[in-house]
């Protein structure tokens, strides 16, 4: 057992309802059987104490004598991963409008992330709780293991499993149920003797596009499952350019991919496919106003944090910008050892370019989005890097075995590097001299970059 003392985070912030509170007031869930009954969450679930006794170990006794060893917030009563009061959280929101894919994104992301850190950047990536994240490994299983089986991913609902229903005084709250991931420097990373403090607990948020829609009863006291935007240290914005009409006329001379299909196509091929094109820019605007409204910002204000641009089916629209697939990944060298840095003039350049077919396309949606924040990166991305097939319902799926995923890690390694120092290294600077950012004759606690 270990003998180290734990250190604990100062201010923790509640993954579900968004509280902070310090450590000491976190509530602990009690084990005994003859202990269930909530008062916010309801009979079936265990009771949520504060401890006044512990064990040699240090779990808490409960009042039935039982040794415990989950936790709990303090406001809302649901369950906290251990990893949320030892390492400070990175909220991050996934938005768009229905029917974008930020479900296949997101596993794509994930999936990608759980080899590709440990491998090249010498960091788990791994389930802070393995029950918050049951609904993403599920996900990643469908994607990535089906073999030659057609699957899909099952639309993200407004309502059900996703969220959590509480008790706040005499109202029933719903609130979104995030994926909590850990991101923890392994044993040969350089700052791996500062793991505490470069340490991050990543907290993501999938809700329905229909969430972000303009609509009655959206966002209420009641139903506050989109007021993680005010927390997110970085948004990433799906853009469809399958939703968008100047993309599809354009994409429809060189693609037979069936999310560009006219109705008229479909209806020649017995396909009855219901298409509903969003105006993204009105999707983005109603959440730029949320996000104004939970961080009290004043309309000509702009976000400060990392805003993404993520345009996504890169696999379909890509013969309309003129890019090699660079290697964002970029090798450099401290103390006559070889690392792997993120490559910002590359994600910069790229960046620009994707910016530049946005506003030969739709001027007004990058409008909006460099109206809202002052930070703005646009990465190409493809969950799937494949077309998707009919099934015999009509339904479009997927083969496992045919996914591959373009750039689908990216965005999120470019948030990471840019909201948690230290973890994932960067260059940058002149093309001509890129120098791996370093720290000159650093300490003992080794500082890969500053925030960017």
């Amino acid at each position: 057992m270990s003998q180290s003392k734990r250190k604990l985070i100062k201010n923790v912030v509640c993954p579900h309802c968004w509280t902070s509170f310090p450590p000491e007031a976190t509530l602990w869930i009690a084990e005994a059987p003859n202990l269930y009954g909530d008062r916010k969450l309801g009979e079936n679930e265990p009771l949520r104490f504060l401890p006044t006794e512990f064990d040699e170990r240090g779990f808490a006794v409960d009042p039935s004598g039982y040794s415990c060893k989950d936790y709990a917030c303090p406001h809302c009563h649901l369950r906290l991963p251990q990893g949320a009061l030892e390492a400070p959280a990175i909220f991050m929101s996934i938005v768009g409008a229905p029917s974008s894919g930020k479900s296949y994104y997101l596993s794509s992301s994930t999936f990608t992330l759980r080899s590709l850190l440990p491998r090249d950047f010498m960091v788990g990536f791994t389930d802070a709780d393995s029950e918050m994240n049951r609904r993403i490994r599920e996900y990643e299983s469908k994607q990535f293991f089906g073999g030659d089986e057609l699957t899909y991913l099952e639309k993200t609902q407004e309502t059900g499993d996703s969220y959590d229903t509480v008790m706040i005084g005499e109202q029933a709250v719903i609130l979104p149920k995030p994926f909590v991931f850990s991101a923890i420097p392994a044993a040969d990373h350089p700052n791996s003797a500062a793991a505490e403090t470069v340490a991050r607990t990543v907290c993501l948020y999938d809700n329905a596009g229909e969430s972000y829609l303009p609509q009655k009863g959206a966002d209420s006291s009641a139903y506050p499952v989109t007021r993680h935007l005010g927390q997110s240290r970085c948004i990433f914005f799906l853009f469809d350019p399958t939703q968008d009409a100047h993309f599809l006329r354009e994409c429809r001379n060189f693609s037979n991919d069936p999310q560009i299909l006219s109705s008229e196509e479909l209806k020649a091929m017995g396909k009855n496919l219901r298409k509903s094109p969003q105006r993204q820019e009105a999707v983005l605007n109603e959440m730029a106003k949320r996000v104004r409204i939970h961080r009290r910002m004043k309309n000509t204000e702009r976000y400060d944090g990392i805003f993404v641009v993520i345009v996504c089916k890169y696999d379909i629209w890509k013969p309309l910008i003129n890019v090699p697939k660079p290697n964002l990944i970029s090798k450099g060298n401290y103390k006559d050892r070889e690392y792997n840095f993120l490559n910002m003039n590359r994600v910069k350049a790229l960046s620009a370019a994707v910016r530049e077919l946005l506003m030969q396309k739709t001027p007004e949606f990058v409008a909006v989005a460099e109206g809202f924040a002052s930070d703005v990166v646009y990465l190409p991305v493809s969950s799937c890097g494949c077309s998707p097939i009919f099934d015999q319902n009509d339904v479009l799926g997927f083969r496992a075995n045919e996914i591959q995923p373009i750039w689908a890690e990216i965005p999120m390694l470019y948030a990471l590097a840019r909201t948690a120092p230290g973890l994932i290294p960067i260059v940058q600077g002149k093309p001509d001299e890129e120098k791996p950012t370093l720290v000159a004759n650093p300490p003992r606690k080794l500082d890969f970059t500053k925030r960017q």
